[in-house]
């Protein structure tokens, strides 16, 4: 599916090497506002709007090359993180309840779950890359 619409191999590759410094973005910043007592939407919330601002940065000027005025796609950007957060909101607090694992392991979970979804709207909506 995925090789249908990436460009290449190296831009996905990109994606996910941005995916992961936003990752660590995340994960720090969720640690840190958990153990200082954020309820865990709050935590989620901010954690992910941490890593979602580096990664509009670095896809826009990076894996997707784009140039030019930000306003729509940071419009687009936005919405599409919106969603992915509340399903990936939704997928760690699932995993948590039906599995009882560690929180930061249902994040992880989540992460994975929003990956594929962030990528194609991204490429094919966000940045109109088709």
């Amino acid at each position: 599916m995925l090789a249908n619409i990436t460009k290449s191999p190296v831009e996905f590759l990109k994606f996910c090497t941005v995916g992961a410094v936003n990752t660590g973005i995340d994960l720090v910043v969720f640690a840190v506002l958990s153990s200082w007592g954020f309820s865990l939407l709050v935590a989620h919330s901010l954690s992910y709007t941490c890593g979602g601002l580096n990664s509009f940065l670095m896809n826009r000027t990076w894996t997707f090359k784009q140039g030019g005025h930000t306003s729509g796609q940071l419009i687009k950007f936005l919405l599409l993180n919106f969603l992915t957060l509340m399903i990936t909101y939704f997928l760690m607090v699932e995993v948590y309840n039906y599995l009882a694992w560690p929180m930061l392991i249902c994040k992880l979970v989540a992460i994975g779950g929003g990956l594929v979804l962030n990528f194609v709207g991204s490429r094919l909506w966000v940045f109109n890359l088709i």
